[in-house]
C-alpha cells in the first residue's frame, strides 16, 4: 500500500493570485496547524473562512455511521469556508494532511474585503461556479459508474507526466482512493492488485505508474 502521508504540491488552478492572497491575509489571523488537525467540522457554526499558505488539507463529509467520502484536497493559495456567506453551518469537515499555515478571516472582515476588491469578489464567484461543476460531475459519476470506472476516472484526472512517464503522484493510500470514489478499501485493494497483475499499473511508495492505457471495463 502506498504511504498515506501527503507531500506538498504546486498551487492549483483554483489558487488565488499572490497579490489577492496577500491582500486578503491582512484581514485575518495566521497560525500554524499540526498534521491531523480538524480545522472546521461539518455541522458546526460557520463563522470564518481560511486561506492556505502552506501544507495540504482534505475536505470530506461523513454519514451517521462515520463513513467518509472525500470531496477535495486543498493546497497553497487555495481557500475554504467561503460558503459561510450563504450558510450558517459548515457543510463539510476540513482536516490537515500535513503541517499547515492558515489565515482565519471572520465573516465581517471577508465581506469588507469583497467590497473593497471587486477582483477578489469575481475570483470567489468563479471559484464557486467551478466547485458546483466539479461536485455535479462527481455525483453523476457516483450514480452512473461502478467502482472500477470511478477509480479509472480518478487516476486519469490526477495523472501527470513524471520523469517521462504517466503517473498518479502521491503518496496516496488505498483508503484515500476509496474515500475519493465512495467505495470500500477492500474493493480498491482488489482493483489495484488486478491492474498491477495485468501489467497496467505499478504501485510505488510515492506514485502509481500508469504503464498502459487502463481498460474501460474490468
Amino acid at each position: 500500500m502506498i504511504d498515506p502521508a501527503v507531500a506538498g504540491s504546486p498551487a492549483s488552478a483554483n489558487a488565488l493570485p499572490a497579490p489577492l492572497l496577500e491582500a486578503l491575509a491582512l484581514h485575518g489571523m495566521t497560525r500554524v496547524h499540526a498534521k491531523g488537525t480538524l480545522v472546521v467540522a461539518e455541522g458546526e457554526p460557520a463563522l470564518s473562512m481560511y486561506l492556505v499558505h502552506e501544507g495540504q488539507l482534505r475536505v470530506f463529509v461523513s454519514d451517521e455511521d462515520g463513513r467518509e467520502v472525500q470531496l477535495n484536497t486543498l493546497g497553497p493559495g487555495e481557500y475554504f469556508g467561503e460558503l459561510m456567506l450563504g450558510s450558517q453551518v459548515r457543510t463539510a469537515t476540513v482536516q490537515t494532511l500535513t503541517r499547515a499555515r492558515l489565515t482565519m478571516i471572520t465573516r465581517p472582515e471577508f465581506e469588507r474585503a469583497l467590497a473593497e476588491r471587486p477582483d477578489l469578489a469575481f475570483h470567489v464567484i468563479q471559484h464557486l461556479i467551478e466547485r458546483v461543476r466539479v461536485l455535479s460531475r462527481n455525483v453523476q459519476g457516483l450514480v452512473s459508474m461502478d467502482v472500477y470506472g470511478r477509480v479509472v476516472r480518478l487516476f486519469n484526472e490526477l495523472a501527470v507526466d513524471l520523469d517521462g512517464q504517466r503517473a498518479v503522484p502521491g503518496p496516496l493510500s488505498q483508503q484515500k482512493i476509496a474515500d475519493r470514489v465512495g467505495a470500500s478499501r477492500s474493493m480498491v485493494n482488489r482493483i489495484l492488485q488486478e491492474l498491477a497483475g495485468g501489467g497496467y499499473i505499478e504501485v510505488g511508495r510515492d506514485r502509481i505508474l500508469l504503464k498502459r492505457a487502463l481498460p474501460k471495463r474490468w
